[in-house]
């Protein structure tokens, strides 16, 4: 087993990064109610360092939400460049809902942060124009229905996150519930 490179010859991104991989790690066993001193005992250092490091608790879970819709930024806009923007929807919604079901981060982590810091609302707004790009790609090469909105994806990831209980297999089935009633009708 490698042993850590210790604190103090971590550069300051290292630092941040050793920082919040431990919160994510403890968030996820522990829930969000995790005291600083707990999270400053996982990293190995003391409150100081995670405070000038990252910041209080709230910057960390602000962190972690602006990481996570990076990630989801990044997908669907590779999605959106994939020849067959249905298949590439379809492969992106299944990708996301199974994050969603078992990321610790409620919907209502994500919103509070959001109201609270424009800097995720801001990560959030670029992930949801990235799925409405996808979305729309999908639109003008006749796979979806007119009606259909990025939104209806937006419900579905909202819901799996906030509802953990769903599961792996529960999560995919509503995502293909909710894919099929977007679809547009076969030619007849």
């Amino acid at each position: 087993m490698a042993v850590p490179v210790p604190w103090v010859d971590l550069t300051s991104d290292e630092k941040r990064e050793r920082t919040l991989a431990a919160a994510d790690d403890l968030f996820a066993r522990e829930g969000l109610d995790v005291a600083m001193p707990v999270l400053a005992a996982a990293v190995g250092v003391g409150v100081g360092s995670i405070y000038r490091q990252v910041g209080a608790k709230d910057d960390v879970i602000a962190t972690l939400v602006i990481q996570r819709a990076g990630t989801l930024t990044r997908r669907f806009s590779e999605a959106a460049r994939h020849p067959d923007a249905w298949a590439a929807l379809s492969e992106a919604t299944y990708a996301t809902v199974q994050e969603c079901v078992s990321d610790f981060l409620s919907q209502t982590a994500w919103d509070d942060a959001a109201a609270t810091r424009p800097e995720v609302a801001e990560a959030r707004a670029a992930a949801t124009s990235a799925l409405e790009e996808l979305v729309e790609r999908a639109r003008a090469q006749g796979a979806l229905r007119p009606d259909a909105e990025a939104e209806d994806l937006r419900l579905v990831f909202k819901a799996t996150r906030e509802l953990a209980t769903l599961g792996s297999g529960g999560a995919r089935r509503l995502a293909e519930l909710v894919l099929r009633g977007m679809a547009a009708e076969p030619a007849s």
